[in-house]
């Protein structure tokens, strides 16, 4: 049994001549002080991409989460950790505790296989679920900080980042609402920044090893029990084997002609220390200082999606001063129906009227966006959705890609990460896919409009029953949505702790 101390990192095989690096390096000697990097919006391809990755892993898998649902994507995604531990591979999970669904001992299974060690980060230390709301009172201050990294990284030379985290609702695999999400699929140096921050956190006190919290041994008889009730859920998710295989084999074609489908570029791994969840540190965020520097130097153009827009006071004076002194600002974020934390909707409107007085064209997701044309031909209408993204362009020359959303617990309270791409093919691609997500039948664009009295009010702007259309109330919103956000309005500071 492991006695609970940190890993010693540098015993920990980098992977270089695992049969993936193999692949990758000859192309990435090519290009020095370059990344290779592919955008990854579709849900059931970013799930996948994972699950190959972890496939072709030789020596290390890192994985780091904020939710790790146990359901058919979490479940998919364990068996390919477990089939790489058993291979040899060095696994490493590091989840938040906030809201962890599996079970200490469910953890403790999982980590009895000789080649995976997992800890929980910022833990409760009553494991009891019902008594966690008890705690959080007691522990206000520690626990509202959360880790909200979110990393997979596979021999330390390729991984994927961004918004994603591990649950079906994440990959377009839920039976009700889904959200939709951007993830970033990165080879080369860029990955040893990565597994930095991944080591800081990892050996950080606040990561304890499952076993300290589940100190119970495991039965060779429960751990076969357990892999065989993995297997049979596993074997019941659709279609899985035909659609891992094309998976499989459009990973090996990019390894194959890397140039031909890898856009490389210059790139920034930028994180918050984990020392940002100690209520006695006041630490600054070096993802919210590089964000507000890009958008600073913004010359043209800004395009951004925030599933989570709070600018408080301060964020929406710079974001009005950007957009008055000439940079168009175009911003994606959640429609009140589409919104899943309604007090976040009500820290946005109160700074709604003066963004689009000032010039910025706000676009709000639809509950029903439509996906794709042949989403409408098979299901005849569009599925539940919100918007789960963190993505901006700026001046069609800088992606950025992360976990950071644009509300004060992101700036304040949780630790996050992004990656800024320098190269304007992928800046273009990216803003493509923006720019597709503020069409019509995606998102309604809220503009000021006069009322009976002169007085400007907000109107929103979309498609509906294939007629573009004018509303006077939020789209699709119930009266009780309306009213609750109505409410939560009034309450003062109430935005500081989103």
């Amino acid at each position: 049994m492991r006695t609970g101390q940190p890993s010693n990192d540098a015993s920990i095989p980098a992977g270089r001549d695992s049969g993936l690096a193999r692949e990758l390096s000859p192309v990435l000697e090519e290009h020095p002080g370059e990344s290779a990097f592919v955008l990854l919006q579709h849900g059931p391809a970013a799930l996948l991409a994972r699950a190959v990755l972890a496939d072709l892993a030789g020596a290390t898998i890192d994985v780091q989460y904020y939710i790790y649902e146990d359901d058919l994507t979490g479940i998919l995604l364990t068996q390919k950790l477990l089939d790489a531990a058993d291979r040899g591979v060095q696994v490493r999970i590091l989840l938040d505790d906030n809201n962890l669904r599996r079970s200490d001992a469910g953890l403790r299974l999982l980590s009895s296989h000789r080649n995976i060690e997992i800890r929980v980060f910022n833990p409760y230390r009553v494991r009891a679920r019902w008594f966690r709301p008890v705690e959080l009172l007691l522990n206000f201050r520690r626990l509202q900080r959360r880790m909200h990294n979110k990393i997979f990284s596979v021999d330390r030379v390729a991984g994927i980042f961004g918004g994603r985290n591990i649950g079906d609702n994440y990959f377009d695999a839920h039976e009700g609402a889904n959200f939709a999400d951007f993830d970033v699929f990165v080879a080369g140096d860029l990955i040893g920044e990565a597994t930095a921050s991944f080591d800081a956190y990892w050996n950080h006190r606040l990561a304890v090893p499952v076993e300290v919290l589940a100190p119970t041994e495991v039965p060779a008889a429960e751990v076969a029990a357990g892999r065989r009730r993995l297997r049979e859920r596993l074997s019941g998710i659709e279609d899985i084997e035909d659609r891992y295989d094309r998976a499989r084999m459009r990973l090996l074609e990019i390894l194959e002609d890397p140039e031909a489908s890898l856009h490389f570029a210059v790139a920034e791994f930028v994180a918050d220390s984990p020392e940002k969840l100690d209520p006695a540190h006041e630490k600054a965020s070096p993802v919210m200082e590089r964000l507000q520097a890009l958008w600073e130097g913004a010359e043209r153009e800004v395009l951004i999606e925030s599933a989570y827009f709070v600018p408080h006071r301060r964020g929406a004076r710079f974001i009005v001063d950007q957009a008055e002194a000439g940079v168009r600002t175009r911003l994606l974020t959640n429609s009140l129906a589409a919104n899943d934390v309604l007090p976040v909707h009500a820290g946005y409107v109160k700074y709604r009227r003066r963004l689009l007085r000032a010039g910025v064209e706000l676009y709000e997701f639809r509950r029903r966006a439509v996906r794709s044309r042949a989403e409408l031909q098979l299901s005849g209408r569009p599925r539940d959705a919100s918007l789960h993204s963190k993505v901006a362009v700026f001046d069609r020359r800088m992606t950025w890609v992360g976990s950071f959303n644009l509300d004060p617990r992101s700036a304040r309270l949780n630790t996050e990460l992004a990656i800024v791409i320098h190269g304007a093919e992928l800046a273009e691609q990216a803003a493509r896919m923006i720019e597709r997500d503020l069409e019509p039948d995606r998102a309604w664009q809220a503009v000021l409009v006069p009322g009976a009295s002169g007085v400007m009010h907000v109107a929103w702007h979309g498609l509906r029953d294939d007629r573009m259309t004018w509303l006077r109330h939020e789209p699709d919103a119930t009266w009780l949505q309306r009213a609750v956000v109505n409410v939560l309005k009034l309450i003062p500071g109430l935005e500081t702790l989103l």
